[in-house]
């Protein structure tokens, strides 16, 4: 009956944000809601689990529970001009029809192939694909991030700092997109998050990581304007933090702050060499003359990138969307100076990401001197408050 009764209280209250009348999503024990895509699949999705539960979201009829293990496929299908999901389970004949844009899928040990989900899965038609999107609570939520952002064998007061800027990222980009169906992508795109399945829960790491969680519980850091900032963090700033507006040309300025701790990252300082054909490929040019960085005199970053060609108008990219042509794990930060060698570009820089925010091992280096995570988060956020 308590199972019951968590469904239904949340199937109402995600109700409420479907027809746009509940802005806040919440579970039902005040906790706020989370809804994390985790990945985006073709028209067929097929999962397994035990005690699984499908429903529609707002139509008030008997759900399809399936008490056992199951395996389930569910299918986008086309009937009289309107998709609907068609489930069939274990592999029988007859598929049960769902008219709604959402399909509730609830139970334990649910995966999609060997991945593990949490226990409240959505299934959202978007643009031909399934977006299969995990729902739970915010501090469910922040575990499985501080799993995948930072290494749990840090200094517990590191882990704590990076624990409440990922919470504060996190409620800042519910609000940015409640009436979406989803609010975070489960990549480097937002926030890495990764379930943590019960069985994981029992390991020393993992205890620490929830105990960072639970001693921060409800510790948002808050911008000058006292809204929820949206705490952007990084791995490593390369000796000097810098603003969001200069990487993305919008946010709050939480201020800028020189951080010697840097250097402990074992990867602070790299290389990366590029031949022409190559750097034509990843910049989808046919060739180009020269290319010129602009710098930040503040920080010399890279802040926008020129691609000059014979006879046409320039190319101007952003640094990061420069970044992301090379790639992020190649060009590790803005950070960097190009060298020509021959027909190979060389690109010789340090730091890794793009330098807003929280360094993370900065962080640790603080954390190992005794910093407090008070501190830690004083030290990279220094125009924002904390509680």
């Amino acid at each position: 009956m308590k199972l019951v009764w968590a469904s239904l209280t949340f199937i109402m209250v995600f109700v409420g944000f479907v027809s746009d009348v509940h802005s806040s999503v919440v579970s039902d024990t005040g906790a706020p809601l989370v809804r994390v895509r985790l990945k985006s699949l073709s028209s067929k999705v097929q999962i397994s689990g035990l005690g699984l539960r499908f429903q529609n979201l707002t139509q008030n009829f008997r759900p399809v529970a399936i008490p056992q293990d199951a395996l389930a496929e569910v299918r986008v299908l086309h009937k009289d001009g309107k998709k609907i999901w068609a489930l069939r389970t274990n592999s029988k004949a007859s598929e049960h029809l769902f008219t709604d844009k959402y399909l509730l899928i609830q139970g334990d040990n649910i995966r999609i192939g060997s991945q593990a989900l949490p226990s409240r899965v959505l299934l959202s038609m978007n643009a031909g694909m399934v977006d299969v999107v995990g729902v739970m609570p915010l501090d469910e939520y922040v575990v499985g991030v501080l799993a995948s952002e930072m290494p749990l064998a840090w200094p517990l007061e590191t882990l704590k700092a990076q624990a409440i800027a990922a919470r504060s990222y996190a409620l800042a980009v519910i609000n940015e997109r409640k009436d979406k169906a989803y609010h975070l992508e489960s990549s480097v795109l937002d926030q890495v998050f990764r379930h943590v399945v019960a069985e994981d829960r029992t390991s020393p790491l993992i205890q620490k990581a929830m105990q960072a969680v639970e001693e921060t519980k409800g510790i948002k850091l808050w911008d000058p304007k006292s809204r929820v900032l949206k705490a952007f963090y990084h791995s490593d700033c390369g000796g000097k933090t810098t603003t969001s507006k200069n990487v993305w040309n919008y946010g709050v300025n939480t201020g800028i702050v020189v951080d010697s701790s840097c250097p402990t990252n074992p990867r602070g300082q790299w290389r990366l060499t590029l031949s022409k054909e190559d750097l034509k490929k990843r910049l989808r040019v046919t060739d180009f003359d020269s290319i010129e960085f602009v710098r930040n005199p503040q920080d010399q970053r890279v802040q926008s990138v020129r691609v000059a060609f014979n006879g046409s108008p320039e190319k101007v990219l952003s640094a990061n969307d420069f970044r992301q042509s090379l790639g992020f794990q190649d060009l590790r930060s803005a950070l960097f100076e190009m060298k020509k060698q021959g027909e190979e570009f060389l690109f010789q820089g340090r730091g890794f990401g793009h330098g807003v925010g929280l360094c993370q091992w900065g962080s640790r280096s603080l954390g190992q001197k005794g910093y407090t995570y008070k501190q830690i988060l004083k030290h990279y956020y220094p125009l924002a408050k904390l509680q």
